[in-house]
């Protein structure tokens, strides 16, 4: 049976009340004191920590420092970063106390079991470093000084299978409200129906009367549209009681609504606002948008009513060189640059990510995948602290979080999970059973699911028996079958199962991508990448510090194979050029996968080399290439996509040597063998014979000088605000060099600081925290942070045996 969700969505605080003092929000992300160190009075007022360092949030105390090849507090799990204990403490400033506010701390994330002391009194004990938590401090919060004291725990090896970084890493807020307010998260706003003419809207909010007495509150509901026009309101009149938190249940309607989608992400206000008496004193500025989501097992996804066909991507959380510590503008350039590739999908692996991506990509018209865990164990709240102890709270409040959201398209309640194998675990179904139940319960608009290990019908894997098995049981008390690098198996299961709706959410970025061409796009979802970026942890072992098979570096700068998804994603005519030898194909089998990965190469610097191979990626119809002006040929561009069936392969069939044995070879990248001759190497795709796109590539000369390139020149002066520098190393032409490994030295100076510093290179054991980097082919990169104060920024890099560059950055309030 097809089922239809419709949602309206987003609900976030976006300021103060218009009125005045009614709630206000204050970042209290600077000047903290820390160290990395277990102390066991350090949150006595008392307490000297005149010698502790001063950081400003985010921030990731595991980041900085050497990297540490031992078994004792690192692994290859979490990038060889040290697992430590520390402090933070700061002194918060209250100039007047009212007994009609209420006062609350918020964190976004302290990775992890943090403990919380406001004034020496413990107030708060968070285990998942994930998740968000607010803290009531009404009774602890005075006029005057005030002492905030967070101790972390991140000495759990188990903790993560990659990295998670450690401490204080998202944002922080201090939070006033009236003595009746709208709780954290409280509202909540549906669709019942969704028409051109019309949306029903349904709105929920949950109000607590904090008073001593019985009050008679109005919650007044306003629509705005982008120009903040009201376009309807309504008002609900309640008797709370003192203590109550009441859910006011409101109806209203929109006439012609604009949807909200990929390319056009529209998005309402509403404002709440809650009277007492005639006086406001409580009121929430919030967006929104209108869409239909639906799933139907024989045409996939329909988002408002049209078939999509999910092109997206896995990401971690960490943001290369900075670590975990969760910056805005990290985010942002990532997210740009994968909507670029062509993305139109994220999922969100394999925990609660830091708010702002949802933002965004409400934002930006980009879907999200939302994933709440990991395995079904331990692993979020540590050692002896067991997962059914925890995981209700936990998932009640990442989905209390996150249920407004256009951008999120489906639930996901974990991934790979053990119980999926185990017999004793009835496998893993009385799990997926309670789970799922849950998520319907608190939010019924969307669908659930579960990243399936690549293992079938009683846990049976690379067995005789393989082929023969059925999918895993507890695909079918999940909503939409995601599975991780096992497609092939879709027409059997779907022939035999055909209420079935499926969704690739691992396909490994080895193997060229292959997996695009395996499934049929008309009856699935789509798929995400393992994974769009590289990132830090789960490495293949020393000297790797991290998962270096993304389409992405973990600077975010794009590798060729990059190109070759791009072409596959993007609507954008599109080509490029990558070289690469097929005698450096390596291969890797790793949690089930076989891994094949193509080292590819986009430079024409190939001395003492008769001829090359290369590769030309093209979405287009056919292309020719050109050395030095001369052509060397035209070829068509393979045109087939996936519609139909892949064999579905038997057990007679199966290679217990090559476990990934799925479809024909179907692709759209043509292979070249040309002779070498120094110069430019061009490419030019064709539709219908005229040229839509070009590339070329020239032969680089002697290292000269270095390069500063800076993705925004101009920044905030909010001690938040990012520039990214690409540093490269190039010849007079400005050609980069592609084997240069020159070590770079950043002299910098005025309202800024070095956040990071990073190469490509996942081998290297130079810290990050430092103003000095090999480059890498010839690329690294620099992170600046800029301070709380106007003005300009110099950058200097200087290099032995090069021609050095200034660059000059502005910052502004």
């Amino acid at each position: 049976m097809v089922r239809i969700i419709t949602l309206l969505i987003y609900v976030a605080t976006l300021g103060e009340s218009l009125y005045g003092q009614s709630r206000k929000d204050r970042l209290i992300n600077f000047d903290w004191k820390f160290i990395q160190k277990s102390i066991e009075n350090a949150y006595l007022e008392s307490y000297d920590d005149k010698n502790w360092e001063l950081v400003h949030l985010p921030h990731d105390a595991s980041i900085s420092g050497p990297f540490v090849n031992d078994s004792l507090n690192s692994d290859r799990k979490n990038g060889f970063r040290p697992r430590l204990k520390g402090w933070y403490r700061k002194s918060l400033n209250i100039a007047d106390i009212s007994s009609t506010k209420r006062y609350f701390l918020k964190f976004e994330g302290v990775y992890r079991d943090a403990k919380v002391y406001f004034n020496e009194e413990k107030v708060a004990h968070q285990l998942n470093g994930y998740e968000e938590f607010e803290i009531d401090i009404t009774k602890q919060i005075r006029q005057g000084e005030n002492l905030i004291a967070v101790s972390y725990d991140n000495t759990d090896m188990t903790s993560s299978r990659w990295y998670n970084g450690e401490g204080i890493y998202r944002d922080v807020w201090l939070k006033v409200r009236s003595d009746a307010y709208v709780i954290d998260n409280g509202t909540y706003i549906t669709t019942p129906l969704i028409t051109d003419d019309l949306a029903k809207i349904n709105i929920k909010t949950e109000v607590l009367n904090d008073g001593d007495n019985t009050r008679h509150l109005l919650l007044k509901s306003e629509i705005l549209d982008k120009d903040g026009k009201v376009l309807t309101e309504v008002s609900n009149t309640v008797p709370i009681a003192a203590g109550e938190l009441y859910t006011f249940d409101q109806n209203t309607v929109i006439n012609t609504p604009y949807r909200w989608s990929l390319k056009s992400p529209n998005l309402y206000k509403v404002r709440s606002t809650v009277i007492f008496e005639g006086m406001v004193i409580d009121q929430l500025l919030t967006r929104f948008g209108i869409r239909t989501v639906e799933f139907n097992p024989g045409k996939g996804f329909l988002l408002n009513g049209k078939k999509l066909l999910v092109k997206g991507v896995n990401i971690h959380h960490d943001l290369g060189p900075l670590g975990a510590a969760a910056f805005e503008r990290g985010f942002e350039r990532r997210l740009e640059g994968l909507k670029k590739l062509g993305c139109n999908a994220i999922r969100l692996s394999h925990n609660p990510h830091d708010k702002f991506i949802l933002d965004w990509c409400d934002e930006n018209g980009m879907l999200i995948y939302d994933e709440a865990f990991d395995k079904w164990d331990d692993q979020f709240f540590g050692n002896g602290n067991k997962f059914e102890n925890h995981w209700r709270s936990s998932l009640e409040s990442f989905i209390r979080r996150d249920r407004n959201h256009p951008s999120i398209f489906l639930w996901s309640v974990g991934n790979e999970t053990h119980q999926q194998r185990d017999a004793g675990a009835d496998f893993g179904v009385p799990q997926m059973k309670k789970m799922t139940d849950l998520v319907h319960k608190l939010e019924p608009t969307r669908l659930v699911t579960c990243g399936l290990h690549p293992s079938r019908a009683r846990g049976t894997y690379r067995t005789d028996n393989y082929y023969r098995e059925g999918p895993p049981e507890i695909v079918f008390y999940m909503d939409v079958v995601s599975t991780n690098y096992r497609e092939e198996f879709w027409p059997i299961d779907r022939a035999n199962y055909p209420q079935l709706t499926f969704i690739l959410s691992e396909a490994q970025v080895g193997n060229f991508g292959n997996e695009w061409f395996n499934f049929n796009h008309d009856y699935s979802v789509g798929l995400f990448y393992w994974g769009g970026t590289d990132y830090l942890g789960e490495s293949f072992g020393w000297p790797a510090k991290g998962w270096p098979n993304g389409i992405i570096d973990w600077n975010d700068h794009w590798k060729p194979f990059s190109y070759y998804i791009h072409s596959l994603f993007t609507e954008e005519p599109t080509v490029y050029i990558a070289a690469y030898d097929p005698s450096q194909e390596t291969q890797k089998y790793w949690n089930e996968v076989n891994l094949r990965y193509q080292p590819l190469f986009s430079h024409w610097n190939w001395n003492g080399k008769d001829s090359v191979r290369l590769m030309t990626f093209s979405n287009a119809e056919e292309v020719e290439l050109f050395l030095n002006g001369q052509s060397l040929g035209i070829k068509k561009v393979p045109q087939e996509y996936a519609t139909k069936d892949i064999k579905a392969y038997s057990a007679d069939e199966y290679d217990p040597e090559n476990p990934i044995n799925t479809g024909p070879e179907i692709h759209k990248r043509l292979e070249w063998v040309i002779p070498y001759a120094k110069g430019t190497i061009r490419a030019v795709s064709k539709i219908n014979g005229k040229q839509v796109a070009e590339y070329e590539i020239k032969t680089a000369g002697d290292p000269y000088r270095i390069e500063l390139e800076a993705d925004r020149s101009v920044i905030s002066a909010d001690g938040l605000d990012l520039s990214y520098i690409t540093i490269k190393v190039v010849d007079r032409q400005g050609v980069i060099i592609p084997d240069a490994d020159h070590k770079i030295k950043i002299e910098l100076s005025g309202h800024g600081t070095i956040a990071g510093m990073g190469s490509a290179d996942v081998l290297s054991n130079q810290p990050f925290d430092s103003n000095e980097r090999k480059v890498f082919q010839g690329k690294a990169l620099l992170v600046v942070r800029a301070r709380r104060s106007e003005g300009e920024i110099r950058v200097k890099a200087t290099a032995n045996g090069l021609k050095g560059s200034t660059i000059l950055l502005k910052t502004f309030e």
